[in-house]
């Protein structure tokens, strides 16, 4: 009986605290959680809290057959599932992965759309841009703060 509970209470503490982390592991392509994990960094600094367990958010590389190098998909239940495009993926610097895996969880966790504006020289003002070259995209290190304070208005 008293290693029965010792075995309990140090399960539920292996755990405290990092449930989230637990479910992303369990979730998420393990070339994908340190993005998601960044993404909540970000949003935390912007005053915002992602709540993983809430928002029910699985990854999975897929081989595309279309341009599309992610997407989000939502589906009735209030689950979310994000495919990446696995040649892209293994042919993308950090940075664009990056850019990817956080404009996919704006549509995802955000529940924002594309949009295509930009400033006088072409560049595209969000990251949420649909990516159909109406606009420069400009995400870099430079950029990267003033693209994440858009995204997370």
């Amino acid at each position: 009986m008293k290693w029965t509970l010792l075995s309990l209470c140090i399960l539920t503490l292996a755990h405290c605290g990092d449930s989230d982390i637990y479910i992303l592991e369990e979730e998420v392509d393990e070339e994908i959680v340190r993005y998601f994990r960044s993404f909540a960094l970000e949003a935390a600094l912007r005053g915002r809290t992602i709540d993983w367990d809430l928002e029910r958010i699985t990854t999975e590389f897929i081989h595309s057959e279309t341009d599309a190098i992610g997407s989000c998909l939502t589906y009735d239940d209030g689950s979310n599932l994000i495919t990446i495009d696995k040649t892209n993926w293994d042919i993308s610097s950090d940075v664009e992965r990056e850019f990817l895996i956080f404009h996919e969880l704006g549509h995802c966790l955000l529940k924002r759309s594309h949009t295509n504006t930009s400033n006088l020289r072409g560049v595209c003002a969000s990251i949420m841009n649909s990516g159909e070259n109406i606009c420069f995209i400009n995400y870099n290190t430079n950029t990267r703060n003033d693209y994440l304070d858009e995204l997370f208005l």
